[in-house]
């Protein structure tokens, strides 16, 4: 079973799509979740409120793929 990535870990991270790969919709949703309350509650400088932002894009179009692919599979299965 794979570790589930944390806030501080995606954050970190030199390559963050690298470390997205494989990512889980639901451990998505909870770091993009973390992310929004994290700038939404003020309180960050400037750089780390930009990164915090690039990175949940990154996780958000992961998880428009992982729906996108979901949606491909529901119709395979509605058109059987």
């Amino acid at each position: 079973m794979a570790k589930e990535m944390t806030l501080d870990e995606l954050l970190k991270s030199g390559d963050p799509k690298k470390v997205i790969d494989g990512m889980k919709f639901e451990t998505g949703m909870k770091l993009l979740e973390q992310l929004v309350t994290q700038v939404e509650g003020g309180g960050l400088d400037l750089e780390t409120s930009m990164v915090s932002y690039e990175r949940g894009m990154i996780v958000l179009d992961h998880l428009r793929q992982l729906l996108s692919k979901a949606e491909e599979k529901l119709q395979v299965v509605q058109g059987e």
